[in-house]
């Protein structure tokens, strides 16, 4: 019992680690994603990022525990 416990804590910290790795992999792909500019700008582009910044948001607020409001507060503020 002590070994199958000791193995599936194991199994569990390396799911986290891995998990943790894929975000932090992601965060840089956005930002390469970020620096690109399209050659002719439009308001799709716009609403495309808009969109992206909306599920964004609600990411950070699951993960966080942070209501979305709070979040759009504190880049409103960041904005001044």
């Amino acid at each position: 019992m002590n070994i199958e416990l000791k193995n599936n804590n194991e199994k569990l910290k390396n799911a986290y680690t891995e998990a943790k790795a894929d975000i932090a992999n992601l965060l840089g792909w956005f930002e390469c994603e970020l620096q690109k500019q399209p050659a002719k700008l439009n308001w799709g582009h716009v609403g495309s990022l808009k969109h992206i910044r909306e599920n964004l948001i609600e990411t950070l607020a699951f993960m966080s525990g942070f209501d979305s409001k709070e979040i759009e507060t504190t880049l409103a503020e960041s904005k001044l």
